[in-house]
């Protein structure tokens, strides 16, 4: 058996106005196609609907005790089609994301007052975590996008990249380091580091102090950026940093210096679960992101 949508249209309009010819103009068909859509619906449900007569068309005992299913399975379709057509046009809806902690203070204040200016029907959800853990609640199914630094995939997650961040040297602030030149090599092997992002560190290791294989013993690994430069700023230890993260510089007493070469610049990547189509407040948001990253960066292309 397969009923349509038509036909239960056809029906309705028959019983409503009891009469084939009135049904037709109804539904701007022709008497003949509105009778063959009811004789269909007949054939299938293996029952008559209506008795004809020279009259009109008028409902029999079963006819009459399908119309309010029939009423019933139009309006909930309608209901649904409604669903679909606010759900694009954002009038519903549910951005579920997860984004790293000063890359929240710092960025996503602007980019979301924008994003729920323009879609104040729409519910926000934002996930704070350490920038390992965005892949996690992605993951996990927590949130459906996550926004943070790169980071090894695996584990049904994919991701592409929004921008290229300028990194920066972040030094206590009452350092001698000049402002407008990159420390050299040799300034940055003598250094003390606080590493606080396990892959982004062991690049620096490898890149900037020779050490590619383990951390050197006299740095120090904190695993949070609010807490390192905390840290920097009452001590003489150093790391590299997003530029956007010099609001903070003066609330934990460091300095941004200039950074050159590979770690001058870190790409930025928006996370989602393999083989899922994102829903149009995702894609919505993500769309206001590339056009408006955080300070300094280029965007992808």
């Amino acid at each position: 058996m397969s009923l349509s949508l038509r036909q239960l249209r056809a029906f309705l309009a028959v019983a409503e106005a009891e009469s084939f010819t009135a049904a037709a103009e109804q539904l701007n068909l022709t008497q003949s196609a509105v009778s063959m859509l009811v004789r269909q619906l007949e054939a299938d449900l293996k029952i008559p609907l209506f008795t004809r007569s020279g009259r009109g068309a008028e409902l029999t005992e079963f006819g009459a005790s399908i119309r309010p299913t029939a009423s019933r399975v139009l309006s909930d379709v309608g209901n649904i089609a409604d669903a679909a057509a606010d759900l694009r046009s954002l009038q519903r809806g549910h951005l579920r994301l997860a984004i790293p902690q000063v890359l929240g203070c710092c960025w996503l204040p602007e980019v979301l007052g924008a994003f729920r200016e323009a879609f104040p029907d729409v519910e926000v959800s934002v996930y704070e975590a350490a920038g390992d853990g965005v892949t996690e609640l992605v993951e996990q199914g927590d949130v459906e996008i996550g926004i943070g630094p790169e980071r090894p995939l695996g584990g049904g997650v994919v991701g592409d990249v929004l921008w290229h961040v300028p990194m920066q040297l972040v030094v206590p602030a009452g350092t001698d380091l000049p402002s407008d030149r990159a420390p050299s090599a040799r300034d940055l092997r003598r250094m003390l580091w606080i590493n606080y992002s396990d892959e982004f560190s062991g690049m620096i290791n490898r890149t900037l102090l020779g050490a590619p294989d383990t951390p050197r013993p006299q740095d120090m690994r904190v695993l949070g950026l609010m807490s390192a430069m905390a840290m920097i700023g009452r001590g003489t230890y150093v790391t590299v940093a997003p530029a956007y993260a010099g609001l903070f510089a003066g609330v934990f007493g460091v300095r941004f210096l200039p950074l050159e070469g590979p770690a001058s610049l870190r790409r930025f990547l928006y996370y989602v679960r393999a083989r899922h189509d994102l829903s149009p407040a995702a894609e919505m948001f993500l769309d206001m992101a590339r056009r408006a990253g955080p300070q300094g960066a280029q965007r992808e292309g």
